[in-house]
């Protein structure tokens, strides 16, 4: 008996005990399945978000404290004097608050993002109507708001008919000046029907004059990664001066720094859970050979009759242990029909790009055959050593 006569046999087999075999693959399926789709989503998530954190300007850098007050924290004079550095094109500071505006009986949950006028040289931002705030509006405190592309399409039908439209923020009136545009992304996802505005930071509710402030953003006048290094110092020295406190107290990284390291967290997350999921892969061969075990215990008596009319133990063996394969292939195929298949909803459903590698897939195919190799060797082996008499006797 060769390779192909073995593989047909082996098919017929899974057809004849088609219930079987398929509480033989679950595992494999269930394994398979959840590592596609775990790297799959993982991946997209990855991209997603650097992309994300890709939107700021090159060249540009975030500076947060690691405590506030007097001796700790950065205020908007700080932003002023970051400004006149020598090789610093733009400074902003940041402020976040949540709010609320009232549309009808339905409550719209803003975070309300405070800055400069700035904002727009160091962060890609897409106005599709309108314009930014200006640096003259931000002098005067106008109360100017420029929101979401998506939460302006929701609440007036399209971004142009957003502009001038009053709204009431924490019992604060604004007037939409403009509108932008969010990607999709993990961030945005994870904010759920939470919309973001920007707008001058003395303009925030509630709050009066700004002092301080919970992080700055910076631009150097380069892209050079080296010499936006040495901005970046420039800027702690400074801060640390300002406030009497160590540089080591401000926690300083240039965007291209962030993307790395928000890259590796992901990819440290993504090999944890796919490496949790691949257990179910090897509960799966443990299931594999629990059934192969049953199937030569029942079919002794044909390993009995093959051997007497000539198959010599190898056949016997690799019989069985092509049986073990063709189940976890079986499994593995599926498994990673399914895999993709709950990837490409979960891309639909967010709005994330849909991505699968084929090392991935071959990965999972691979494992899938290493597995029915390994977990298939004992049952076969124990069928190939079985003698010819005492398997004819067994009833």
């Amino acid at each position: 008996m060769n390779v192909w006569e073995s593989v047909l046999l082996a098919l017929e087999n899974v057809r004849v005990n088609k219930m079987r075999s398929f509480l033989t693959i679950i595992g494999i399926v269930v394994g398979v399945a959840a590592v596609i789709a775990v790297v799959s989503i993982g991946q997209a998530g990855k991209s997603s978000l650097v992309s994300e954190l890709g939107q700021v300007a090159d060249g540009s850098f975030i500076v947060i404290p690691q405590s506030q007050g007097e001796t700790g924290g950065v205020t908007v004079d700080d932003v002023e004097q970051i400004k006149r550095l020598k090789g610093i094109d733009a400074a902003i500071g940041m402020l976040t608050l949540p709010a609320e505006s009232k549309h009808g009986k339905e409550t719209i949950n803003f975070t309300l993002n405070g800055t400069n006028a700035d904002y727009i040289k160091i962060n890609n931002v897409k106005i599709t109507a309108g314009h930014f705030f200006t640096a003259g509006e931000e002098r005067s405190r106008q109360k100017v708001l420029v929101v979401e592309q998506k939460y302006a399409e929701k609440m007036y039908g399209s971004a142009a008919a957003a502009l001038n439209k009053k709204v009431t923020l924490n019992s604060s009136v604004y007037r939409i000046v403009g509108v932008y545009k969010v990607e999709e992304s993990l961030l945005a996802g994870l904010a759920g029907n939470v919309y973001n505005a920007l707008l001058p930071l003395g303009a925030l509710p509630g709050v009066g004059e700004v002092r301080d402030v919970q992080y700055i953003q910076a631009k150097a006048a380069t892209a050079d990664q080296a010499e936006v290094g040495k901005q970046l110092k420039e800027v702690r020295k400074l801060l640390a001066k300002r406030h009497n406190t160590a540089a080591s107290n401000y926690i300083a990284q240039t965007g291209e720094e962030t993307q790395q390291a928000v890259a590796s967290a992901f990819n440290v997350v993504q090999t944890i859970i796919g490496s949790i999921a691949g257990i179910s892969l090897l509960v799966g061969g443990i299931g594999v050979m629990n059934i192969m075990l049953v199937s030569v215990t029942e079919r002794t008596r044909e390993i009995g009759i093959r051997k007497a009319i000539g198959a010599t133990p190898g056949m016997i063996m690799r019989q069985f242990l092509v049986e073990a394969v063709i189940l976890c292939f079986l499994g593995g195929l599926i498994g990673t029909l399914i895999g993709l298949l709950a990837a490409g909803i979960f891309s639909m459903a967010t709005g994330w790009p849909f991505l699968v590698s084929w090392w991935t897939i071959l990965l999972a195919f691979g494992f899938s055959a290493a597995v029915g190799i390994f977990f298939g060797l004992y049952p076969a082996n124990k069928a190939a050593r079985m003698q010819p008499i005492e398997s004819l006797r067994y009833e």
